[in-house]
């Protein structure tokens, strides 16, 4: 199952936040086990949400060398090895989280914007294909502006969750000029708040959207702080199974997220077993 997270405007609507957060619940709840990878060099990204920033000022060495691991480099050689080794190419490439189910494969040596969209329009449809077989589910931080990978993405996924808020521009931009993708998506509404004029109940009878595919995010300062600290999924860990009364809210609607893509995805894509990576 492979599932793009989008949005038609950049750094408004949580987008990196909500696809995180309902992988690791995917991984957690449900032990499947999932990857995440993104098609842009962003500096807040699904890394970012996990792992630590480290100290600038520290110097790292490289022990896998400068392009032995990361997205690039699995695209570059997924085909060149046997089947018996691609399992350990994936795991090589990847970083892993939540009792080694969540994997993320994050870039390396492709810096220059233009190469690595280049190089992501003609070689990640087949390595996406690639990954379901070993992934109950793949998950794709897709770039917001316009680029050839974004349409590729786009276009080949089971499920496309667009992240919308209750701005009016942003949601008569999408609906005026993004019409191909309302038939096949979820929506999620970032950083919501209940309101009388703009509410999702509005927004759902404005845009004639079914209740089962429009979910409403709340903004939560806890998971916020947890996103630019990288300890993302501590935080889901913590409060899946007993929810602080502060954080309550974004949880639920994370999981009822969660719960409404796999009942949609399932009427779009046919269930797909995975190799074991060990």
């Amino acid at each position: 199952m492979k599932i793009a997270f989008w949005s038609n405007v950049r750094g408004q609507c949580g987008t990196t936040l909500h696809l995180t957060s309902i992988a690791i619940v995917q991984a957690l709840y449900d032990k499947k086990r999932v990857v995440m990878l993104e098609n842009h060099d962003h500096l807040m990204n699904i890394e970012s949400c996990l792992a630590r920033k480290e100290n600038p000022d520290t110097v790292k060495e490289n022990i896998y060398g400068y392009s032995s691991y990361g997205l690039e480099n699995l695209m570059q050689n997924i085909g060149k090895v046997s089947k018996e080794k691609e399992a350990s190419l994936i795991r090589r490439c990847s970083q892993t989280y939540v009792h080694d189910r969540l994997y993320y494969l994050p870039h390396s040596y492709l810096k220059n914007r233009d190469v690595l969209d280049y190089h992501l329009e003609n070689k990640l449809t087949d390595l996406l294909n690639k990954l379901e077989q070993y992934f109950d589910a793949v998950y794709i931080d897709t770039f917001a502006a316009e680029s050839s990978s974004t349409e590729s993405i786009l276009k080949n996924t089971d499920v496309v969750v667009v992240n919308l808020n209750q701005n009016r521009d942003v949601l008569s931009h999408f609906f005026r000029n993004f019409s191909s993708l309302r038939n096949r998506s979820i929506f999620l509404l970032g950083n919501y708040y209940p309101c009388r004029q703009n509410s999702i109940y509005e927004i759902r009878r404005r845009y004639q959207i079914p209740e089962d595919r429009l979910y409403a995010i709340p903004f939560c300062m806890e998971a916020a702080e947890a996103e630019s600290e990288g300890c993302l999924a501590n935080f889901i860990g913590r409060n899946l199974m007993e929810p602080s009364v502060s954080n309550r809210e974004f949880i639920y609607s994370i999981y009822n997220a969660y719960q409404g893509i796999m009942s949609y995805s399932s009427s779009t894509s046919s269930e797909k077993r995975g190799f074991n990576l060990m």
